[in-house]
């Protein structure tokens, strides 16, 4: 935990290290070799915040992965003036003119949408790069294999139009290896067929986090990590199917404070719906963090946090700003502790998998879900060098 200054500090907060991110992207790069790598840094940069994510990556990545308009031009806003921006989710015809404006890099899936951007491009002059997504078994967005030959040589050949690039998603590169391997074999047939025709000079790309560790084969021209970027292993890695070794380090932390604290008599229900009773005399610490700031409501009676050193149990349901914890057992509980939720304090830890495992979910969603009004406190070399709150978005 870092030596923060207590006037910084308010009910909840989320602390970002930037060095640990970039640490984590020199380790990726060992991993990768000379392939080009895509930053994931969709949904706000996975709640790490999307504008301060980019500033500090754009020189260290080849491409940016984002899900809208949006947060393209977040990025472009953010200094990655150079670096490509690939839209990876289907783009609305309205926003068209915003791909020209700010040179994004959409996903054609329709060729609908291909002939409108073919018009707008002849229209202004402009050239636009694109990539088209095939499905080779993601069963969700992209071109099927069987139409995606005669597509993608149709889209080439429309005026205006660049084929940059042409990707598949991996449903279960963390469970299903032999399914993600013939994915690739599907994937890379269809390319040797457009080398046949003479449409090359294209970037390939499948690998997402899971892709790079567990399928080396699938990294073709360029990977797309997120999850281990931000410090986070794939399930798979926990459970015994890793392909290799990194030495990752958790970007964001969350953490928040004791703000009552009570003495309570054994019997006494804790928090709503009474699905909780104090089995002894209890020391009770209310925290100022709750499902509203992002802290799952699942992990009521199931998740702990971090006090002292110690694990202290999440009591009673987790409610929208509050949680309860049972402090009995930590000698020294004291109103204003800091408690942390996620991250790493006093040589303990508690990982996103480990939260997402109580919680019934992925750690994508555990730190996706932390809430905007939940302040980022930006650190490198071990002190906070800008914030982000609702009232400075910057």
């Amino acid at each position: 935990m870092f030596d923060l200054p207590e006037t910084r500090l308010g009910r909840v907060w989320a602390e970002i290290d930037l060095d640990a991110l970039r640490h984590n992207i020199a380790e990726v790069r060992r991993q990768i070799g000379n392939r080009k790598m895509l930053f994931a840094i969709k949904a706000d940069a996975y709640g790490h915040g999307l504008r301060v994510i980019a500033s500090a990556a754009w020189q260290l990545v080849d491409a940016f992965g984002v899900a809208s308009v949006e947060e393209g031009v977040s990025c472009r806003q953010a200094g990655a003036n150079a670096t490509p921006i690939l839209i990876l989710s289907p783009t609305p015809e309205e926003e068209i003119p915003e791909l020209f404006q700010y040179h994004l890099t959409p996903t054609i899936t329709e060729m609908n949408f291909a002939r409108q951007l073919s018009r707008e491009a002849v229209r202004r002059n402009q050239a636009l790069s694109v990539h088209i997504e095939v499905d080779t078994g993601m069963g969700r967005t992209g071109v099927s294999t069987t139409e995606a030959l005669e597509f993608i040589t149709a889209v080439t050949r429309l005026p205006g139009i660049k084929l940059a690039g042409v990707f598949t998603h991996f449903p279960a590169a963390d469970t299903d290896i032999t399914f993600t391997r013939q994915q690739v074999e599907e994937f890379n047939h269809l390319i040797s067929e457009l080398h046949a025709r003479g449409i090359t000079g294209f970037l390939r790309h499948a690998a997402n986090s899971a892709g790079c560790l567990n399928i080396p084969e699938a990294h073709l021209d360029m990977v797309r990590p997120g999850l281990m970027l931000y410090g986070i292993m794939p399930v798979s890695y926990h459970f015994g199917h890793r392909r290799a070794e990194l030495n990752l380090k958790p970007v964001m932390s969350l953490r928040s404070r004791i703000v009552n604290l009570r003495s309570i008599p054994a019997g006494v229900s804790i928090s709503y719906e009474r699905n909780y009773f104090t089995s002894r005399p209890s020391g009770i610490a209310v925290i100022s963090a709750g499902y509203g700031d992002g802290y799952p409501y699942s992990l009521t009676n199931k998740g702990y946090a971090l006090l002292h050193g110690q694990r202290a149990p999440v009591v009673g349901n987790v409610s929208m700003d509050l949680t309860m914890l049972d402090v009995t057992d930590i000698p020294g509980a004291k109103l204003g502790d800091t408690v942390t939720l996620l991250g790493a304090a006093e040589g303990k830890k508690i990982c996103a998998n480990e939260l997402a495992l109580l919680a019934g979910t992925i750690p994508y969603e555990i730190i996706c879900r932390v809430s905007p009004r939940v302040p980022r406190l930006y650190i490198e070399n071990g002190k906070v060098t800008h914030i982000k709150t609702l009232l400075n978005n910057e």
